[in-house]
């Protein structure tokens, strides 16, 4: 992201007149890049974008992308290495005195570019000298321009190396300014998903790991995020870790991948071994965060040494990818995404996995599938499995379950939390199929409508990929529809194109008897992944700003919160210390806060526990059976949904799979 935003600003630099004081904006990303991150990331993204500045503006936008590095470089390290503005200062002077030299160098070597370079400068100067002798009184002040020019020309080493002292200097300091409100910006926020880096030497032995008392505050807040944790993971353990949102699961991975306790111990017998052969393997809840290669087998094997064999088709087949190596992996749904994290952690050979609600995304068959080739690897492999999981059918696989209590209360060897239940596919109804106006009950025209609609991706390139085709359907006020069905299948497609961010290739998509495109925010949309939802820092600021009301109205803030069964008080909370079910729950709460209409819900109950599930879709049904507010859920997970959606389809292969059955509630 930092590599794509330089790019855009040296783009700009270039086509845009009298745009170059932006390079020293372009400077601000891959500083802060050098400031994070290992040299080899920024290296990365200084190479990518080099070639696509140059492949867009030729020799242009690469000359602003090699300033913005070198400065970027400067400043970030400084700051880096703890330096002030007096060392950035410093280093900004010796850098340009650097740089001074380097270009006095060059123009001594290319005499005859130089002496277009200085012809090109006279002559511009003899036009502004003219300019302003045009003006009565201006003579004086133009022969005194012809004069400087000409002095500066005739001493050009000096001239050369005190312009880039000046431009060089100032460029950085003015860099190292915004970098510093960046950083500023950005230093309350905890990066609750930031694996520590393993300082560790030792040979990998993340098991047996021992907790003891193992407790872990953020900085900055005003109560621990894990309560004491006393337990043992063995080699070959399968272990479920349970617990309500909020209560510590993904805050208890961080320890298992190495980040030190605020208080307690946590000890194992070598090195965490984070990402090394026979270490310790994560797969995350977001897992288009794990993927680094633009091909499905390339990011199997990302990062691994090239002498390592890895049999990518085997492990493909193993997690429900087979025959899927070519593919982009910018096509694949999110629970695709979920099986190919499995595959690379796989491929480590780890001595301890941990898998934080990677069955969230996943068609129920596939959980089914993941969970037991999971627990076959851990027993016969003497691989730890650690299973963060709101399931109850995960929780019974394993060997033991640790369930997470929160606030004031201590882990315990035992299943104490409320689990969600698994429930059965509901049939596709035919009242889904049916015209709206034919429906019982039914008043008037169709709220949604969608004729013969299909999409295509990456249409006329030899990489075009179909994802729906002929979907015909109708959605009345109030109306509730659950649409299912596996991985892949073009659920997230239909559910875009429902709600106008997506215009489908072929077909139409009408809200109100106008296309849906044409009127983008109508429908509201829950996405997949809640975490690119929240475009604020703050829970408050971020339901105000989706709601469009003022985040300054605490009470609309709270209602707002306590709706969909948040404490009010999280309204302050900064939206990276949320777990992924309190995520999801936020952007609901800023949705409905807005009043919709219409409101399409792409796997909403993904990452939410047992109490919170129960509690949202309780709001949703008396929403709308009270408000008229028309529900379209997109979800793997089918139990409880019955009331909340009367109607059913089932989506196979981007089209509606035919009738089979009444569905769960074909009577209404």
């Amino acid at each position: 992201m930092a590599a794509a935003l330089c790019t855009g600003i040296a783009v700009t630099v270039a086509v845009v007149p009298f745009a170059a004081a932006l390079t020293v904006l372009a400077a601000v990303p891959l500083a802060l890049l050098v400031h994070r991150h290992r040299f080899r990331v920024v290296g990365a993204a200084m190479v990518a974008c080099a070639v696509v500045a140059f492949l867009v503006t030729g020799s242009a936008g690469l000359s602003v992308i090699v300033v913005a590095a070198y400065i970027g470089a400067l400043i970030g390290w400084v700051r880096r290495l703890g330096g002030g503005t007096p060392a950035a200062l410093v280093s900004a002077l010796a850098a340009s005195l650097v740089f001074g030299a380097c270009a006095v160098a060059a123009m001594a070597a290319l005499a005859r570019l130089r002496e277009l370079l200085f012809a090109s400068i006279a002559a511009y100067a003899d036009g502004m000298a003219l300019a302003v002798g045009s003006v009565p009184g201006g003579a004086v002040a133009g022969q005194w321009i012809r004069d400087v020019v000409a002095s500066g020309l005739a001493n050009w080493p000096v001239w050369a190396l005190s312009t880039a002292a000046v431009a060089v200097t100032g460029s950085t300091m003015i860099g190292w300014w915004a970098l510093a409100q960046v950083l500023d910006r950005i230093a309350g926020l905890p990066d609750g998903h930031k694996l520590d880096g393993d300082p560790d030497d030792r040979p990998s032995g993340p098991v047996p790991v021992v907790l003891r008392d193992a407790r872990f505050r953020y900085p900055g807040a005003d109560r621990d995020a894990l309560h004491p944790v006393n337990t043992t993971i063995a080699a070959g353990e399968h272990l479920a870790v349970t617990g309500t949102n909020g209560s510590g699961k993904t805050t208890l991975l961080l320890l298992l991948c190495g980040r030190a306790p605020t208080s307690g111990a946590v000890t194992r017998p070598g090195a965490v071994g984070l990402g090394r052969r026979g270490g310790t393997a994560v797969v995350m809840q977001h897992p288009e965060s794990q993927v680094l290669g633009t091909r499905v087998a390339d990011d199997v094997v990302w990062g691994l040494p090239d002498d390592r064999i890895v049999d990518v088709e085997g492990l493909l087949g193993k997690v429900g990818l087979a025959g899927m190596g070519d593919r982009g992996t910018g096509s694949l749904s999110g629970g695709e995404l979920q099986r190919l994290a499995i595959a690379a952690a796989l491929a480590r050979e780890p001595g301890l996995l941990i898998a934080d609600e990677i069955t969230s995304m996943v068609d129920p068959q596939g959980r089914v599938a993941l969970t037991g080739m999971l627990t076959g690897l851990a027993r016969d492999h003497e691989m730890a499995l650690a299973n963060i999981t709101h399931y109850d059918d995960e929780a019974r696989s394993a060997d033991r379950t640790l369930a997470l209590a929160g606030i004031h209360h201590e882990a315990r060897d035992e299943a104490g939390t409320s689990m969600v239940s698994t429930a059965p596919a509901p049939s596709a109804s035919s009242a889904a199929a049916a015209p709206w106006s034919s429906l019982p009950g039914s008043v008037g025209t169709p709220l949604l409508q969608l004729d013969g609609v299909g999409h295509e991706y990456s249409s006329g390139t030899p990489w075009a990929s179909t994802a729906l085709r002929g979907i015909d359907l109708e959605v009345g006020r109030g109306d509730g529809l659950l649409i299912h069905g596996g991985n892949g299948s073009g659920k997230s497609t239909l559910a875009w194109i429902m709600t106008g961010l997506l215009a489908p290739t072929s077909g139409r998509c009408l809200f109100a008897g106008r296309p849906v495109a044409e009127q983008v925010g109508s429908v509201a949309l829950s996405f997949q992944t809640a975490r690119l939802q929240l475009t604020r820092g703050r829970v408050d600021l971020d339901i105000a700003a989706a709601a469009g009301f003022d985040h300054r109205d605490h009470a609309r803030v709270s209602r707002a919160l306590e709706s969909v069964g948040l404490d009010p008080a999280l309204g302050s909370c900064p939206a990276d210390r949320l777990s992924g079910g309190q995520m999801r729950r936020v952007v609901l709460a800023g949705l409905l806060a807005g009043e919709p209409q219409a409101i399409v819900l792409d796997e909403p109950l993904a990452g939410v526990d047992a109490a919170g599930r129960a509690g949202l879709l309780t709001l949703l049904t008396d929403l709308r059976r009270e408000t008229g507010l028309t529900v379209v859920v997109i979800s793997h997970d089918f139990a409880g949904l019955e009331e909340l959606c009367p109607r059913t389809v089932h989506l196979s292969d981007g089209g509606w799979e035919p009738v089979t059955a009444p569905s769960i509630g074909s009577g209404s």
